[in-house]
């Protein structure tokens, strides 16, 4: 294998770096819902997202925190503990945060049965609303840095997620070391710095969401 690369890759110098220059997207201005009638699908899957940020914004760290406490901790953070667990509406509910050399979007996810749409929408923009108007409590930013950190040995199992890390922290500029460093910067994440970035991007009346599924709106 060492034989292999060496004849293929041997030569090969590297050259100059690319700086990619990927413009901003531009927010929208109002709130849409865009509805794919799909009658031969059993649900409707939702697609609620935001113009998010780029990997290198000082506040991606806070936004890493803060949509963990949204919709990823335990069985999916704030977002799973009322759609899923309390009410019980969706099959799937989580929230992702997607940050490159561009600006990714912050999208949440569910999966429900048609008459439960409106509904799960309706408990999307109350559960964003009630951060935006109390914020996180300590407790759930607290348990989702101590997640974060904890979850880093298990993300890094494979050669593949190791490459794929090491790739990232090149094409962003994080340095060799940002593994090193990362536990570090997560845990001084504040319970303000985690309420900033929710109410920076978390606006349901400029959200723009997509369903598609057997619905249509009323």
């Amino acid at each position: 294998v060492v034989d292999a690369i060496a004849q293929t890759l041997g030569d090969a110098t590297g050259g100059e770096r690319v700086v990619m220059d990927v413009p901003d997207a531009a927010p929208p201005d109002a709130r849409q819902v865009i509805a794919v009638p799909m009658m031969n699908k059993a649900q409707a899957d939702i697609a609620y997202g935001f113009v998010g940020i780029r990997r290198s914004d000082p506040d991606y760290v806070a936004m890493t925190v803060m949509n963990n406490a949204l919709g990823q901790y335990a069985i999916g953070g704030r977002l799973g503990d009322s759609i899923r667990e309390r009410q019980g509406m969706a099959y799937y509910v989580f929230s992702s945060l997607d940050a490159g050399v561009g600006q990714g979007p912050l999208v949440i996810r569910a999966g429900v049965s048609a008459q439960n749409v409106e509904r799960t929408l309706a408990s999307i923009d109350a559960e964003l609303q009630a951060v935006l108007d109390s914020g996180f409590t300590a407790q759930e930013i607290d348990e989702s840095k101590s997640y974060l950190v904890g979850s880093m040995p298990r993300q890094l199992e494979t050669n593949a997620a190791i490459a794929g890390f090491l790739l990232n922290a090149d094409v962003c500029e994080l340095g060799i070391d940002y593994d090193v460093r990362v536990p570090g910067l997560i845990k001084a994440v504040t319970l303000d710095a985690a309420n900033a970035a929710a109410r920076r991007l978390l606006d349901p009346a400029r959200a723009t969401i997509a369903v598609a599924g057997p619905w249509t709106p009323s």
